[in-house]
């Protein structure tokens, strides 16, 4: 009987250890990258530490409580310019015309613009169907410690 006790720990520790996720896409936010249902492998964040995160690299990170699957947008240091028009979000990564894109928003009147630079250790996410996504353009930057599987 010990050593039935003993497998169970056995296997519940190489499931804990093992370096890979399988996720369940929920929701149209990534489509159309990815539909809802569908099922993607993810390496556990833990076995990638030290690796540096890229732009465009599509994360699953845990915020406020829930699990969201998110393409990074923006690194630790760059400039985020979001513009909020009637036509709905506008986001720049370090905008050489920002002042352009600031005077055109500007003389439309009703334009909101929120300007911020991503903080040490902070990935800006957003979902590839941005009319659908809740994504760092509600809740702001997300920890990298947040950051649960990397899509490979």
């Amino acid at each position: 009987m010990v050593w039935l006790a003993a497998a169970g720990v056995l296997l519940a520790l190489a499931a804990w250890i093992q370096p890979y996720e399988l996720i369940r896409v929920t929701g149209g936010s990534m489509m159309p990258t990815y539909r809802d249902g569908q099922l993607l492998v993810g390496v556990k964040a833990f076995w990638l530490r030290g690796e540096p995160f890229r732009r465009g690299e599509v994360v699953m990170c845990r915020v406020g409580g829930e699990k969201l699957l998110k393409r990074i947008y923006a690194l630790p240091g760059d400039e985020v310019v979001i513009f909020s028009l009637d036509d709905g979000f506008h986001v720049m990564v370090q905008a050489e015309n920002y002042l352009r894109y600031y005077q055109l928003a500007e003389g439309i009147g009703h334009a909101r613009i929120r300007r911020f630079e991503v903080p040490e250790h902070g990935l800006f996410l957003l979902g590839d169907a941005p009319n659908v996504s809740l994504d760092s353009r509600d809740f702001g930057p997300v920890p990298e410690a947040d950051v649960i599987a990397r899509i490979r």
